[in-house]
């Protein structure tokens, strides 16, 4: 190695002396933006030394005698390490000092020939190459710098072979494919026991000496040839990703050559390997006098006129007199450029959803004016000192947070459980509760509920509303720990309120709210909210000590969209199959409602909507998704209602159409979504030699990282099931594969492949 590094060291020397004798008029970076034209001035005379240090990594793959095509995997391929010194010359050449080191392997198992050859080596590489950017075609306004690399450099290896496991016992390679400690051909075979390579290299090739080549030099020199791009982060980072293939000058690197005896002959020509880095390089250089005057000091082609009177908002106010600069384009400004506010509640006109709030009114961020029972909540909410509004959160003595939560209570409302399908007329009135969803108890129980709330108080007046619609059987329950428990009888003196007290509900059928008020008035009012808006009630569910309940002048969000008649819900179906989804298929819906029906059916459908406008949107990302059947439903009254008798009347002329009936099979995924793969292998290491050889015969092999964090092996992936199961008896029967088997994903995601055909039907 000394030789080698004095060899390097030389060129070194040798280099900077020529560089500090040339005569360069300007050095800029290869990877910097060309700065605009301006007035030319006079270039300092002589060398400029600007250094980058480059750090970088990568994995080196071995090209010599191993492998039937001389070829190594790349994911067998072995890291390395890059650590250089660079200095521009010009526009489009660069000189890079550089060392490497790492380690280089190859592993054959049952070669045609019937040899088992392995060997892993530590290398170290020193040398020096030029590099050509191409900048004399290329614009010079770019953001990627091509480049090509030739050089010359210094190499050691030092090479080693697996031959016996951790316990002393050789490695004996049968014709089964078994790895034994003793011969096949031995009198004592019928003695032999299994035993498994242990990937330790402990065996010196050169002192082993199997081919007579005797202590041959275990350094030469080499030439790298490469080609990839660099990348400008700043002024002082650039990031670079390329590949160079060494050739080496010995043969030697694997122990083996064409003059290796019996069956360990290798090809002719000599030992090469390829790095597939990337890196990153900090510039040291810093600017002169003359470059900074140029960026910082030369004002002389700057139109200050043109920028006095320039508007970027385009609000029609320039800049030096606009004092709301940033003004969507489009809003109405004043004179000042800032957007109109004509109620005068600092919230401008193209953000308030309530334009003519009164005067000095106090509003939600809006503008929606507070009511008496919203401020009075927020108040509450605000000093809250009992807890009242509380999340409960359980720590261990360290700190630790207990369970996620688990132990804190969300109250609902318990409509009904059942281990069979839901009838009909069942079925359309659940579907008609707004807030309504439902949990999978076990795989033949469902239990269905309506709303969420964080205390008792709100989850009773639901329930009574629900008892008035008809739900009898309506009961209070708490969800705690994953498990359902019904809640305590309430008592009006807990939560702080007058033992004769009546509610007055207000009840909003937009975005599955339920607002309650409470009153010491002993009457009842019941008012309904159609308009599809954002409800100034919207901070919490439950309001309290309101006289006045008249929302509808505040809901204004709704005066262009199409609102469906009062009482319906409107919902976006994604399809009705025989057998039940997993939560992968739906991973990306939120709020997904599963409902089996007495029929066999499961309907999966997401969201609750008054306006036909809102659920067209919804419609619309959910088609985005790949659920291309997905179709709006419209529920009242606790019927399955068409759109046009829900009052749908969108504004544009566009088809309203639904699909399907409650009983009737309907698929809306995407097809394509659907993929299948073959499954090969799945280990926490490298696989076994025998296995990677079969991967290499087998097209198409690629691993993943699983969830586990173990690398799978497939092949794939194919669009149907018949693809993938021809795919799996070829790997079998002519890889011999045996243990291979077939996976299905939808979009990704892992699903079983009954699910999967059930997506692919009709």
């Amino acid at each position: 190695m000394n030789k080698g590094i004095k060899t390097t060291l030389l060129f070194l020397l040798i280099s900077s002396v020529l560089m500090s004798q040339t005569d360069v008029k300007s050095i800029p970076d290869s990877t910097s933006t060309p700065l605009p034209e301006k007035t030319e001035k006079k270039k300092p005379d002589g060398f400029i030394f600007k250094p980058a240090i480059g750090l970088g990594t990568g994995m080196f793959s071995f090209y010599g005698d191993l492998y039937e095509k001389n070829f190594q995997a790349p994911m067998v391929s072995r890291l390395g390490y890059d650590l250089n010194v660079s200095q521009q010359f010009n526009d489009y050449l660069q000189i890079n000092f550089y060392v490497l080191f790492g380690k280089l392997g190859a592993n054959e198992r049952s070669a045609p020939n019937n040899r088992n050859l392995n060997f892993e080596s530590e290398i170290r590489v020193g040398g020096l190459n030029l590099t050509y950017n191409f900048d004399h075609f290329l614009p010079k306004k770019r953001e990627a710098n091509p480049y090509i690399s030739l050089g010359f450099e210094s190499f050691e290896f030092l090479s080693k072979t697996d031959l016996f496991d951790q316990y002393g016992n050789r490695y004996y390679y049968w014709s089964d494919g078994s790895t034994r400690n003793i011969d096949e051909n031995s009198p004592t075979a019928s003695m032999a026991v299994k035993i498994q390579r242990d990937y330790t290299y402990e065996s010196d090739i050169r002192e082993l000496n199997l081919d007579g080549f005797g202590k041959y030099p275990e350094r030469t020199w080499a030439v790298p040839v490469g080609a990839g791009a660099m990348f400008k982060i700043n002024d002082s980072w650039t990031f670079k990703v390329g590949a160079t293939m060494h050739f080496t000058f010995t043969d030697y690197v694997d122990g083996v050559t064409s003059k290796s005896a019996g069956d360990r002959v290798g090809k002719k020509g000599n030992d090469k390997f390829m790095m597939s880095s990337f890196s990153v390089h900090y510039n040291f250089g810093m600017k002169d006098k003359e470059e900074e005057e140029d960026e910082n000091g030369n004002f002389n082609d700057v139109d200050f006129f043109a920028l006095d009177l320039s508007d970027i908002d385009k609000d029609g106010v320039s800049d030096a007199a606009d004092s709301c600069q940033g003004t969507p384009e489009g809003v109405p400004v004043d004179a000042k450029g800032c957007p109109l506010d004509d109620d005068g509640d600092s919230y401008p006109n193209h953000m308030d959803d309530e334009l003519n709030s009164p005067k000095d009114a106090f509003v939600d961020v809006k503008g929606v004016q507070l009511n008496d029972s919203i401020i009075d909540y927020q108040y509450r909410f605000y000093m809250d000192s009992i807890g009242a509004f509380a999340t409960v959160v359980r720590r261990d003595h360290n700190g630790k947070q207990l369970y996620n939560n688990l132990y804190q209570k969300e109250y609902m409302v318990d409509i009904g459980t059942f281990k069979k399908g839901l009838p009909p007329e069942l079925m359309t009135k659940y579907l008609s509760i707004a807030d309504i969803s439902n949990t999978n108890i076990d795989d033949s129980t469902t239990k269905y509920t309506a709303g969420k709330f964080n205390n008792l108080l709100d989850a009773e007046l639901r329930k009574k509303q629900l008892i008035a619609e008809g739900l009898t059987d309506a009961k209070v329950v708490y969800k705690q720990n994953g498990k359902f428990y019904d809640a305590p009888a309430y008592n009006a003196t807990t939560n702080g309120n007058a033992a004769n007290n009546t509610t007055t509900t207000n009840t909003n059928t937009n975005n599955t709210n339920t607002n309650t008020n409470n009153t010491t008035n002993n009457t009842t009012t019941n008012n309904a909210n159609s308009n599809n808006a954002t409800n100034s009630n919207s901070t919490n569910n439950t309001n309290t000590n309101s006289t006045n309940n008249t929302n509808t002048t505040n809901n204004t969000n709704s005066n262009n969209a199409a609102v469906v008649s009062s009482g319906t819900v409107l919902r976006v179906q994604l399809g009705a199959y025989k057998n039940k989804l997993s939560k992968n298929v739906f991973k990306d819906v939120p709020n997904l409602i599963e409902i089996k029906t007495d029929d066999g059916l499961y309907k999966y459908m997401s969201g609750s909507f008054t306006s036909f406008e809102e659920a067209a949107k919804y419609k619309v990302n959910l088609l985005l998704k790949g659920y291309q059947g997905a179709f709006i439903t419209a529920y009242k009254d606790g019927k399955r209602v068409s759109l046009k008798e829900a009052g749908a009347t969108p504004q544009k002329k566009e088809e309203v159409t639904e699909s399907g009936s409650d009983n009737t099979e309907v698929n809306a995924v995407n097809k394509k979504l659907v993929t299948f793969k073959v499954q090969v292998g799945v280990f926490k290491s490298e696989p076994p030699a025998e296995k990677l050889a079969k991967y290499e015969k087998a097209k198409g092999v690629s691993k993943e990282t699983t969830p586990t964090g173990l690398t799978r092996y497939t092949v794939g992936p194919f669009a149907d099931y018949a693809a993938a199961q021809a795919a799996k008896e070829n790997l079998i029967k002519n890889i011999g594969i045996e243990d291979a088997f077939i996976v299905a994903f939808f979009n990704g995601e892992y699903i079983t492949i009954q699910e999967a055909l059930e997506l692919l039907k009709n």
